[in-house]
């Protein structure tokens, strides 16, 4: 039996969405992307566990959300502090990780600052450092967000996330999510978004010495291939993977990617 549950976890004057699911007994922690920025995880324990299940099969996940007291100037380094804090609360001594995108320039943090905590680690669609295009595509958010404009933002992240075949498919849901929908909170997708914009560990993730597999995607059009290629690069012993037929959206577009990460963690 798998229960699946959105909490709140407090910690030294902090709060974190999280949610679990999944019957396994060995954690998985999946840290997420930028869109956290628009939205926590709360909520939205069912949809993970369904987008999510062939590692719910084999794992007990936790999805957690950056805490809900993002202050200016916050980085993907403070970020990945509060992590490991949150696993500690937790009692997660050690865990398989895996951060995607915006999640994996917090999991490589994770990585080097708390080896103890990281058993293993998939990095998936993101990078080191932001190439022009991930720099573009961030600003153009960050603009769109703070503009207000929750429709064309939605559509903008869908078209560059998805191959065109999916976008094709998706469109029309992230256009009536982009009609119901709002911003709750402009800063804290624009402190999000400039952590990204300011994470660099191209220096640092040469001290990465667990098990690393990184997973990019050939049409990512968010990151950039090459952000995937580089940072297998820079970390020794690492596993790289590019998936065809997949954009930045990769997680959700294929099921090869789970399979990969089940492969990968066994």
């Amino acid at each position: 039996m798998s229960s699946t549950k959105g909490k709140n976890l407090y910690f030294n004057d902090k709060s974190m969405d999280y949610v679990t699911f999944g019957k396994g007994k060995q954690p998985l922690v999946i840290i997420p992307g930028l869109g956290d920025g628009l939205q926590t995880v709360k909520g939205k324990a069912q949809l993970f566990s369904l987008s999510y299940r062939l590692l719910a099969k084999r794992y007990k996940v936790y999805v957690f959300s950056r805490i809900n007291e993002l202050r200016q100037g916050y980085t993907t380094r403070d970020m990945a502090a509060d992590v490991a804090e949150a696993m500690e609360t937790l009692n997660l001594d050690a865990a398989y990780v895996m951060g995607i995108s915006q999640g994996g320039m917090i999991a490589q943090w994770l990585a080097v600052d708390f080896p103890e905590n990281v058993q293993k680690l998939i990095l998936a669609v993101t990078t080191a450092k932001p190439s022009q295009l991930a720099r573009e595509r961030i600003e153009h958010w960050q603009k769109l967000s703070q503009s207000g404009n929750f429709k064309h933002l939605m559509l903008d992240i869908a078209q560059h996330s998805y191959t065109q075949k999916s976008y094709q498919k998706w469109r029309f849901l992230y256009n009536i999510m982009g009609r119901l929908g709002r911003i709750k909170d402009k800063k804290r997708i624009a402190i999000q978004s400039q952590s990204c914009l300011d994470h660099d560990s191209l220096e640092v993730i040469k001290r990465i010495h667990c098990p690393t597999l990184v997973l990019g995607a050939l049409e990512d059009d968010v990151i950039g291939v090459n952000g995937s290629k580089e940072l297998a690069k820079a970390i020794s012993g690492c596993q790289l993977l590019i998936l065809k037929h997949s954009g930045h959206a990769l997680y959700e577009e294929n099921k090869a990617f789970q399979e990969a990460v089940c492969g990968f963690l066994n």
